[in-house]
């Protein structure tokens, strides 16, 4: 008998860890799970402005629903520590893509932003969708720190993603992923890390620190974005880009 109520224990303690590692409902909503998709629009008025950025990544794949996510930055400090996220269009990638997508938050109001997180997201079991969250490292934020003006387009820059790690292995992440982490799963990734050792590693986890291999927002690359761009929204955002195009030369 005491052997099975120690067995019980072990198996209690064991359930209550596996719980604690789940994300918070802030994760999945950010996430994408629980966040309506922001469709293609319309300029609200002469002075909407758009926020676009390419992402080229391996992850981004035909029959995936992905998104990139933003921090407002009110403060310096928030470049690296902020907190007010906010989610772009979903992209889903034409088949035959190879990988990648651009994507934009409309109707944007004015200010500094920057890139922290991208996610896929595939279908489930019923209308459940599986949601992968990629921390992007710190030189890709600090790199598209972007300042937001009135009725105007605005290029965060084209990036090629390298191969990403679970946050869970040692060093995988680093200090600005780390925040970031904490940021959307609500609890820090060092305290999360802790509580999974009890039951070991998992083989997945749902949140991944990703690479870069290279970044631009070089002429050619706003060139390339001007072009995707002018395709994609909405036919009466076109004043505007051919604004921007016009100011690019």
């Amino acid at each position: 008998m005491k052997r099975l109520m120690i067995a019980m224990a072990a198996v209690a303690l064991l359930v209550n860890a596996a719980c604690a590692s789940k994300p918070k409902k802030q994760f999945q909503r950010l996430a994408g799970e629980f966040v309506s998709p922001v469709h293609i629009t319309k300029p609200v008025d002469q002075h909407s402005a758009v926020i676009g950025m390419t992402i080229k990544s391996p992850a981004w794949q035909p029959n995936t629903e992905d998104r990139l996510y933003l921090v407002k930055i009110e403060q310096d400090r928030d470049l690296f520590e902020g907190t007010k996220l906010i989610p772009t269009s979903i992209v889903v990638p034409p088949a035959g893509s190879g990988g990648g997508g651009t994507v934009y938050v409309q109707n944007v109001p004015p200010g500094r932003y920057a890139a922290v997180a991208f996610s896929t997201s595939e279908k489930g079991f019923g209308k459940v969708r599986e949601v992968t969250l990629f921390l992007l490292p710190k030189a890709v934020v600090k790199q598209s720190d972007t300042t937001v003006t009135p009725g105007s387009l605005h290029f965060m820059g084209e990036y090629e993603v390298g191969a990403s790690t679970m946050v869970l292995q040692e060093n995988a992440a680093d200090e600005v992923q780390a925040h970031y982490f904490e940021a959307f799963w609500g609890k820090p990734l060092a305290q999360v890390i802790a509580d999974i050792k009890v039951l070991g590693t998992p083989a997945y986890f749902a949140v991944h620190a990703v690479g870069v291999k290279r970044g631009s927002r070089d002429a050619e690359a706003e060139a390339r974005f001007q072009a995707t761009a002018k395709r994609d929204l909405e036919p009466s955002w076109a004043p505007l880009i051919e604004r921007y195009r016009a100011s690019a030369k």
